[in-house]
């Protein structure tokens, strides 16, 4: 199992609002900062459970996403998917940002019906240059969800958080359009690999958990399959497979009705109990644990259990 890291936390700079609601949500920006503020470097970190957002209003954000280094300046968006490391090299700039963990964005995916608009939803990130107007309104949105974290808790504050980022999402896919995008390596022999093994993985990963069959696929070594993959997100094609399988199974989970037997059958596992011990190497988790405490119907609102 590789260990659970929040990507940013308030160890970014100093001088920054930080709010956490339940650990379900965190909220960050240093939008006081006179200038342009340091932030400062942290180690490569790596989360399989937050979608994590910002926004960068001044200056410079520097990023290592992966083995690729970014660079966000001013007017830009930048959405980092599950399953990336990210380490954050010393910055100036004024940001703001939320994490959010990634089975409440596939929630807040399917009430937007934004979901058909996600060709990928790990192992992945968007990097968009928007127009300040653009910008603008995101920050609105955002304004509207650091008030709410600011209330005291109340009944319904959960609720009423998963409200207004429906919104800043609903939001942010109305306002970007292709011709926002940054893209990185396209061009590269590598990234296409890259992204061709995601792609297949999006299509198979129900039914096929083999380097083998991937590597077939893309007509590959396994080996050559593995070498690439581990150049992009260092980690090996195996590696990979697992976290990305794990990550459809909490949002199977999560999302829907099924028992874990239902479950185990649907994602081609020969038994409940491999599927069991396969669930808990990957999260440190039973499947049944993780259905009681994240299933839709198990949370609690009154209580933001």
């Amino acid at each position: 199992m590789i260990p659970e890291v929040n990507i940013i936390t308030k160890n970014v700079t100093q001088n920054a609002f930080f709010s956490s609601f339940e650990g379900k949500y965190n909220i960050m920006d240093n939008l006081d900062e006179k200038g342009d503020p340091v932030i400062y470097a942290c180690p490569k970190t790596y989360t399989t459970e937050y979608v994590y957002v910002t926004v960068v209003l001044r200056g410079t954000l520097r990023l290592t996403i992966g083995n690729i280094d970014v660079e966000i300046k001013a007017n830009d968006y930048l959405a980092v998917l599950p399953c990336m490391s990210v380490e954050v090299k010393e910055s100036r700039c004024i940001f703001f940002a939320f994490l959010t963990r990634s089975h409440l964005m596939s929630d807040i995916y399917r009430r937007t019906d934004t979901t058909k608009k996600l060709h990928y939803h790990a192992f992945m990130f968007h990097h968009m240059r928007l127009s300040a107007e653009k910008v603008a309104q995101l920050l609105d949105c955002y304004l509207r969800i650091k008030h709410e974290h600011q209330k005291k808790d109340y009944p319904m504050k959960e609720i009423v958080l998963r409200a207004y980022q429906s919104a800043y999402i609903t939001k942010l896919f109305s306002l970007v359009t292709d011709a926002d995008r940054i893209e990185y390596m396209t061009d590269t022999r590598q990234y296409k690999f890259f992204r061709d093994f995601i792609k297949l993985l999006n299509q198979h990963h129900k039914r096929e958990r083999s380097v083998q069959f991937y590597a077939e696929q893309m007509q590959i070594s396994p080996k050559y399959l593995s070498t690439l993959i581990h150049s992009i997100t260092n980690f090996t094609a195996s590696q990979v497979i697992d976290q990305y399988v794990t990550y459809a199974i909490k949002q199977t989970l999560y999302n829907n009705n099924h028992n874990i037997k239902t479950t185990s059958a649907e994602y081609n596992f020969p038994s409940q109990s491999f599927f069991g011990r396969y669930f808990k190497r990957n999260t440190g988790m039973s499947p049944y644990e993780y259905l009681k405490q994240y299933n839709i119907k198990s949370i609690n609102f009154s209580h933001n259990s």
